[in-house]
């Protein structure tokens, strides 16, 4: 070991004495233990909120949606490519409009997505979501969101009158009273997703004159890849991915990722604060030592490591404390459920996490040079100290 890391050692472990500066250093080591750790599992557990939002819109929005041209020859060039596809699970083809539904007196706004399927799995998970019934091959039939059906009081089984814009314009230009189609409710879906159980509705229709191609993939981590590569084949197309059809979701999770960090690491910066004011008093307090030393003949640079280095360790034990503690935290989570949801708030029972990798290196490596950076004003001082008022004072 060098002798820079053996005073440094020294002058953190002594025990000769408990003083203020000992006290700063517990508490900057503590301080970014908790900010390091605090940011991995509070992180981790916002990415597993997100993974699992995602997983819930994913189960009804396609991961990439293509808007079909008029030329009928290369949609069926495009939906042979899709279809030869291995990282494709499924796809349909689409339409959606505006609509409203009247039961009764009671009229909700809605949003309608007529689907025809090109493959077998692409209405699974819809299938899954459902609290009852099914989704029928009848263009005279439709599921709904279960807070959209209890908006307006109906349930399976119950004719619904179903309203389309066309309908409306229709009524407005040949002057009668507003008559729109009779719909069966067969099924009722639940999506934990506000504006989808508030607002949506699915029709299974044989006509495959559609607007969209609607494509879900095996992994939607993979949507960027074959995206890119769908449209460097089609060109002419208007392709969107999952996080165009929902940008202001995808925003608002990744500002309130990003904000928590920043917020968080509050804690590991005024840490560095506290690395800073203990070594400026340590610097002061080993006047004597500074001075018997450069007398010794060690460089003005090897000094300044002497307490760089003290600065650093303090760091370096708080961030890998902390990253133990963060990291142990989100593997019980995940194994074992430490945190659990209040009854019957959510389908989850626990805290979802997810592991963030990339962010747990990124917020140990900021960690470890915001101490090094907070041993710079400390150090520099050693330049401007005279080694004849040192050895004077001994």
């Amino acid at each position: 070991m060098k002798l820079e890391n053996k005073i440094a050692l020294k002058y953190i472990l002594s025990s000769k004495d408990i003083s203020f500066v000992k006290v700063i250093n517990v508490l900057a080591t503590i301080g970014i233990a908790i900010g390091v750790a605090a940011i991995i599992f509070v992180v981790s557990i916002l990415s597993g909120f997100q993974v699992m939002n995602y997983n819930q819109i994913l189960g009804f929005d396609p991961h990439i949606r293509v808007s079909l041209s008029e030329n009928e020859s290369l949609n069926n060039e495009l939906i042979s490519y899709v279809k030869k596809s291995s990282e494709v699970t499924g796809f349909a083809l689409t339409s959606e409009k505006k609509s409203a539904l009247r039961y009764g007196d009671n009229i909700q706004v809605a949003r309608l997505l007529y689907i025809y399927p090109m493959s077998d799995k692409y209405t699974e998970s819809l299938n899954k979501s459902l609290l009852y019934g099914d989704l029928q091959e009848n263009s005279n039939s439709l599921i709904l969101g279960a807070k959209l059906a209890d908006n307006l009081g109906a349930t399976r089984g119950d004719q619904i009158e179903l309203l389309t814009p066309e309908e409306l314009e229709k009524s407005v230009r040949m002057f009668r009273s507003l008559n729109g189609t009779n719909m069966l409710i067969t099924g009722v879906f639940f999506s934990n997703v506000k504006d989808y159980d508030s607002q949506q509705l699915y029709v299974l229709d044989s006509n495959p004159n559609k607007e969209n191609l609607d494509i879900k993939l095996n992994n939607y981590e993979d949507t960027e890849n074959f995206y890119n590569s769908l449209k460097s084949e089609f060109t002419s197309f208007n392709i969107t991915t999952w996080k165009d059809l929902n940008q202001d979701f995808f925003k608002i999770m990744q500002f309130e990722k990003l904000m928590t960090i920043l917020i968080l690491f509050l804690i590991i910066i005024i840490s560095a604060f506290n690395i800073l004011a203990s070594l400026s008093m340590t610097v002061i307090q080993k006047r004597k030592d500074i001075s018997i030393l450069r007398t010794l003949g060690m460089s003005k640079k090897r000094v300044r490591n002497i307490f760089r280095n003290e600065g650093v360790l303090i760091g370096m034990v708080g961030t890998i404390t902390g990253a133990i503690i963060g990291i142990t935290l989100v593997v019980l989570q995940s194994n074992f459920g430490l945190f659990q949801f209040g009854q019957g708030i959510t389908i989850q029972s626990a805290f979802p996490v997810s592991y963030e990798y990339g962010v747990y290196a990124i917020v140990i490596i900021a960690s470890i040079l915001l101490s090094l950076i907070a041993t710079y004003l400390p150090t520099k001082r050693i330049n401007k100290m005279s080694i004849l008022d040192g050895i004077r004072e001994e």
